[in-house]
């Protein structure tokens, strides 16, 4: 395999995992400071957007563990499609590719350091 692969695979990780993050941010933030249809009514609505901040600290904490960042917003984003009826999942699919994104990253790099006999190398 190319060694140019694993970090490509990791900067596109990085690079949408934060941008997903920030996008959450910045709704999260508009709301808060200019609601447009008031505070979330109840629990479901409210576990939902901790669901989705737990999402967002799971892209996060993958910039140094691929493999527990990932399985964080995985399983964040499973609860939610759990939790929250969608009409369509196409989102929660979108938002849900940095995480293969990393967790690619991580079976790359521990196969390349189980080859080689070393620690991981990180960009």
């Amino acid at each position: 395999m190319p060694a140019i692969l694993a970090p490509m695979i990791r900067w596109a990780a990085r690079i949408s995992g934060l941008l997903v993050a920030l996008a959450f941010g910045l709704l999260f933030l508009g709301e808060f400071f200019q609601p447009h249809s008031g505070p979330p009514p109840g629990a479901k609505e409210w576990t939902g957007i901790l669901l989705l901040a737990a999402y967002c600290v799971g892209m996060l904490l993958a910039w140094r563990h691929e493999l527990a960042g990932a399985l964080l917003s995985l399983i964040a984003l499973n609860a939610l499609a759990f939790l929250v009826p969608f009409w369509q999942y196409t989102v929660l699919f979108v938002i849900s590719i940095p995480a293969f994104l990393y967790l690619a990253d991580w079976l790359l790099e521990h196969n390349m350091n189980q080859d080689a006999g070393h620690q991981p190398h990180h960009a």
